[in-house]
């Protein structure tokens, strides 16, 4: 029992500090304050007759200083979605009529990122925001394709604004 107990306890500290040095050879990861966005992917859901009604758009993100979501009392927007139509082979801002204002305005898909670490961290955020889009298709268009593209950006708390990434344009079938 007394030999078994001591294999035992030199195979756990062998382990242990086998760990221990391995962990600490591993390079921490460093990150700039300011956020850093990367378009990963765009996919069109479809209806079962084929027609585009939401796309779910996915961004990586780093920040360095881990300040990036609101707290729960601050209502403000610190995610900016910015939608592009094409037409006649340029792409222009997608515009929509405000029934309430009278006035034609931009299509946006702002939203808020919730607080994502502890009130008093202070490292490094690392991870995905999947944004859903709905509507994709635009009912308002005559054509069975648009062709479309969105601009991204986020804003920590410190008022740091990351890169403007593009999505490629994306075919979305409204009929």
């Amino acid at each position: 029992m007394f030999k078994f107990s001591k294999i035992l306890l030199n195979c756990v500290l062998i382990s242990f500090f086998g760990s221990a040095i391995f962990f600490s050879c591993k390079d921490s990861e460093n990150y700039p304050p300011v956020p850093q966005l990367t378009f990963e992917s765009f996919t069109n859901l479809r209806t079962y007759a084929g027609i585009d009604t939401m796309g779910i758009m996915i961004l990586s993100f780093t920040d360095g200083d881990g300040d990036l979501g609101l707290t729960d009392y601050d209502t403000s927007i610190n995610f900016y979605v910015k939608y592009y139509r094409m037409k006649n082979g340029v792409l222009e801002v997608g515009t929509r009529y405000n029934s309430t204002t009278g006035e034609i305005e931009p299509i946006n898909f702002n939203t808020r990122i919730p607080n994502l670490a502890p009130v008093f961290y202070t490292g490094w955020l690392k991870g995905e925001i999947q944004d859903t889009i709905i509507p994709l298709s635009d009912p308002t268009s005559s054509k069975t394709y648009d062709t479309v593209m969105y601009e991204a950006w986020i804003f920590d708390r410190a008022g740091h604004q990351s890169n403007v990434i593009q999505t490629p344009l994306i075919l979305v079938k409204n009929q």
